[in-house]
């Protein structure tokens, strides 16, 4: 990593955050921390000239900080039992002092909420980052209510930022935006063999002439696989031939897979809908595909699924819920000639096979021109290194309002 990347984070007297000590505290990934998010700003912030810490459970995380040259400090960061939380806040003060930190990065509602009790008198920045989409309500907790009480708070996304807003009105001035970024060297299409796609393909069972409409997502109802295969039953009746659908997930319960086989069979399609567990070699299940479609019918986080798909330069078929309309560039929002995939509305099943069949259909030169605008988009707006460098700019902005405010 170059220190360009985070200018003007570079090393040097005038670098914002050079000298800083950064402790960001974070919950195993089973409780929802985002450990690859955590591990590269740590990277970032030594690249910059900063002290990085990363409070965790113990044995999460350890051995990668140590190895990036940061410092790993065990901390039952999981633990959500008021009274554990309570000693936790003199567990976390106590680290305050004792290794100088200037600023704390609350990754969740319960770090949150420790952070803040420690960070209060001692009169330290503090930064927090909203779950996932936040709240669907008002809080009616101080535990609740902590992850909006940052000197900045982060959302992942526009629809997390506005829907937080919503939320916690007094915090609006405060919100950040700081996008969820992919390491897109590991994402490269041309990284991936032909062999690597030509597996793929074979455990599908598709045949080399068969176009795959892939539906890559846990089997849920709320992730829209009954709307697929009402898709492929529309698209069969069209007369479009030699195209093949691909559930690729576990089933969250086993009756709902069933519920599924029994619906392609109803419709007519189950000899052309296939389920299969989730791809292990997502790259080459992408590019396999002639079309990677999400139809949720709910709006949900910045699934990693659909940005590593648009990444890969997939033809991306989402619906128009959460998110999706910052990941995917399409009309009416952009021009005809700006498009990187397809938006339908939710629960609409003509819709979501008119699109499929259009980037089944497209041309090799359209086909083309929308994996590149796809690829460029993410590159944009989602890469690794823009993501560390707006995180950085969160933190110095925070350490100057606490500057200003002491």
């Amino acid at each position: 990593m170059t220190v360009n990347a985070f200018s003007p984070f570079g090393r040097g007297a005038n670098a914002p955050l050079a000298g800083l000590t950064i402790l960001q505290i974070v919950p195993p990934l089973s409780a929802g921390g985002d450990e690859r998010s955590t591990l590269a700003v740590a990277a970032a912030l030594i690249e910059a000239g900063a002290r990085a810490l990363v409070a965790s459970d113990p044995g999460e995380l350890a051995s990668e900080v140590q190895a990036l040259g940061g410092l790993h400090l065990p901390f039952p960061a999981s633990n959500t039992n008021p009274l554990a939380m309570t000693l936790n806040v003199r567990r976390l003060a106590r680290i305050l002092e004792s290794e100088r930190v200037d600023l704390v990065h609350a990754r969740s509602r319960g770090a949150a909420w420790v952070a803040l009790g420690a960070c209060r008198k001692p009169k330290r920045a503090l930064v927090t980052t909203f779950p996932g989409e936040g709240s669907g309500s008002s809080p009616r907790t101080s535990f609740e209510s902590a992850v909006a009480d940052g000197d900045r708070a982060i959302a992942s996304s526009h629809y997390a930022a506005d829907r937080a807003a919503e939320i916690f009105p007094a915090a609006a001035t405060r919100l950040r935006i700081v996008r969820p970024g992919l390491d897109l060297a590991k994402l490269a299409p041309d990284a991936v063999s032909r062999q690597r796609v030509a597996k793929v393909r074979e455990g599908w069972g598709a045949a080399p002439h068969e176009r795959v409409v892939l539906a890559p997502a846990r089997l849920a109802p709320a992730r829209g696989q009954k709307l697929v295969i009402e898709a492929a039953a529309l698209i069969k009746a069209r007369g479009l031939e030699d195209v093949r659908f691909v559930l690729a997930g576990d089933a969250a319960k086993p009756a709902f897979a069933r519920e599924l086989d029994a619906l392609a069979a109803e419709r007519g399609v189950k000899p052309i809908v296939v389920r299969v567990g989730a791809p292990t070699d997502r790259p080459a299940a992408f590019i396999a595909a002639g079309a990677v479609v999400f139809p949720a019918s709910e709006a949900e986080g910045v699934t990693r699924t659909t940005l590593e798909a648009a990444a890969m330069g997939a033809l991306v078929v989402a619906s128009d819920v959460g998110t999706a309309g910052e990941i995917v560039a399409a009309p009416p929002l952009f021009p005809v000639e700006e498009r990187s995939g397809w938006l339908v509305p939710a629960g609409d099943a003509a819709a979501l096979a008119d699109a499929i069949e259009a980037a089944l259909t497209l041309g090799a030169s359209a086909r083309e021109a929308i994996r590149q605008r796809s690829r460029a988009r993410i590159a944009e707006f989602y890469s690794l290194e823009r993501m560390m460098r707006d995180t950085l700019n969160v933190y110095a902005e925070a350490l100057e309002m606490r500057g200003s405010s002491s």
